[in-house]
């Protein structure tokens, strides 16, 4: 599963988009206690070795991709949440070293800008197939004041839009 989260109508030359945390539930709550984390500390979990972080803090898009599991053999939904903030590229700090063990420091400081959390799902394994997800909702929530839009787009299956 390819995952990129965007953010557009914010001058790209002063902004990065950062993925601080992404996770996933069985059930369309982001504070579910069953939750399996794939991007931890701006970094891809450790736990798991199926998580790529291909883009992070260089661009107005963040990308990642997984491999795509399922919490229980009865479940056939999945929800993908990540908390997210705009950057100032000026800091030259919107960027984590993930190879290095050294991460995102935990204090924020004038780099940061706004931040917002999005949730994604549920995607619903199709019956008969399992390589077939069909991701049915994007939902932005707790977005004080980022300008513009973000988008998630998990690719190639679709791509939606969500404007607040």
């Amino acid at each position: 599963m390819h995952v990129e989260v965007r953010v557009e109508g914010v001058d790209s030359r002063q902004f990065a988009l950062v993925m601080d945390t992404c996770w996933a539930t069985p059930v369309n709550d982001p504070d579910y206690s069953l939750r399996w984390d794939l991007i931890l500390s701006e970094c891809p979990n450790p736990n798991d070795d199926t998580v790529e972080l291909l883009q992070n803090g260089v661009s107005t898009s963040s990308r990642f991709s997984f491999r795509m599991f399922i919490f229980t053999a009865n479940s056939t939904r999945l929800y993908l949440h990540c908390a997210v903030h705009l950057c100032l590229l000026s800091s030259n700090r919107c960027s984590t070293d993930c190879a290095s063990g050294h991460h995102r420091r935990e204090g924020r400081s004038l780099d940061f800008h706004d931040s917002a959390s999005i949730s994604m799902g549920p995607l619903v394994l199709s019956a008969g197939n399992t390589d077939n997800w069909v991701p049915e909702q994007v939902k932005v929530s707790e977005a004080s004041c980022l300008c513009g839009s973000l988008m998630l787009i998990l690719v190639p299956l679709m791509s939606v839009l969500t404007h607040f």
